[in-house]
């Protein structure tokens, strides 16, 4: 799963979009007379501007993501030991001259943290889990779980009350880490938060082992672009495009696997 979810991330990015359209080009140059590749090439071009496109992505997203409503304190039952998970995302480093290294979250894993903030302020919750390993065992970069626990510190949740958990590559690796951390603190409510193209496999993948958490997105979509973002290509659509079909490649993914409940 992760290495075919590296390629389609790579296939709908810059790099990817630029390797396609070569492979093409080079394709007419050793053809030109070939009708057919030069209507492919107008063809892929054409493909590559659509997906490109962060209003077309926009809609698509919110497909995705449709029916789910951001989270209110009435959501939540009071009296119950309640835990806030977060699921990761990923991150920047950096190095100086020295070796030291810094990080930080990636927009995805910050929209998450703000809105596990929020969650925290309007609950209280006994304690937040704060999720998220490396993709490969060989990874030099620091865990999200880490990276995210000091974002959430500096947004006001108190480091006392979070967990971190670095265990987990995948989605279905969190939930199967976090159901045993969830039951070892007599945790009697979840509130899950991701992302908003994310949530769905995320709850369907929490209930096939046992957990049936309360869902809060965070906003992922940004509606505060000009004109020109909403209709040109751009890479920020590229990436939406990628959050879109990465989401639901690996929604059947995971439900063909039984590791997807509703």
């Amino acid at each position: 799963m992760v290495a075919g979810s590296d390629l389609l991330r790579y296939l709908l990015s810059v790099s990817g979009v630029i390797a396609f359209m070569l492979g093409i080009a080079l394709w007419v140059w050793a053809r030109p007379a070939s009708r057919s590749a030069r209507r492919t090439l107008l063809a892929g071009a054409l493909a590559c501007g659509i997906l490109s496109t962060y209003g077309v992505q926009y809609v698509v997203a919110r497909v995705v993501s449709a029916g789910f409503k951001p989270f209110a304190a009435a959501d939540a039952a009071a009296g119950r030991r309640t835990a806030v998970v977060v699921l990761g995302s990923g991150g920047f480093d950096v190095e100086d001259w020295s070796g030291r290294t810094f990080s930080v979250v990636d927009p995805a894993a910050a929209t998450r943290v703000l809105e596990a903030s929020r969650v925290f302020a309007l609950i209280d919750p006994a304690i937040v889990i704060s999720s998220g390993g490396t993709a490969r065992a060989d990874s030099i970069h620091r865990p999200t779980g880490e990276t995210m626990r000091d974002a959430l510190v500096i947004v006001g949740v108190p480091a006392d009350r979070i967990l971190v958990e670095t265990v987990s590559k995948t989605t279905r690796d969190e939930a199967l880490v976090i159901a045993p951390m969830l039951e070892a603190q007599s945790i009697g409510q979840t509130i899950l938060v991701t992302s908003q193209t994310h949530v769905r496999r995320a709850l369907g993948a929490f209930r096939a082992v046992g957990v049936r958490p309360i869902p809060a997105v965070a906003q992922e979509l940004d509606r505060r672009k000009s004109i020109t973002e909403w209709i040109l290509p751009s890479d920020t659509g590229l990436d939406l495009a990628s959050s879109n079909g990465h989401e639901t490649i690996g929604l059947a993914y995971y439900w063909l696997r039984g590791w997807w409940r509703r």
